[in-house]
């Protein structure tokens, strides 16, 4: 709380009363839900590799997030990546990917400057 304190006319006193109330939480709000949405969508999807009978689903650490995070997380040994740009077009090249089946979005190709099989699809590690 700041108070600011002037004086008026005849000897009186002005005071000013401001509060703060920082609301980083209503701020962060519409990333929050992007985070949840975009992780829901990584939980449901589920890729064949090429040359592969199984599908198989995202690595728990979903380094698609890091688009939207301070600090990127990778899963161990897989390259990290920090660019913003790069991490847009990974998020880029699951929608189109995943979106294939709509007509409209059918024939879309994936963003060449981003590696696919160390940014998104990496299988689980047991």
């Amino acid at each position: 709380m700041d108070e600011y304190t002037s004086e008026i006319m005849r000897g009186g006193t002005n005071t000013i009363a401001m509060h703060n109330t920082c609301e980083d939480s209503v701020l962060t709000s519409p990333i929050i839900l992007d985070l949840v949405l975009l992780t829901d969508l990584c939980q449901r999807v589920c890729v064949r590799p090429q040359g592969s009978e199984t599908f198989q689903s995202f690595h728990s650490v979903l380094a698609i997030l890091s688009f939207m995070c301070k600090a990127p997380l990778v899963p161990p040994g897989a390259p990290l990546v920090n660019a913003y740009f790069r991490q847009r077009a990974c998020i880029e090249n699951v929608m189109r990917t995943t979106c294939t089946w709509s007509t409209s979005c059918r024939g879309a190709s994936c963003l060449a400057m981003t590696t696919v099989s160390t940014t998104m699809w990496l299988p689980r590690w047991s």
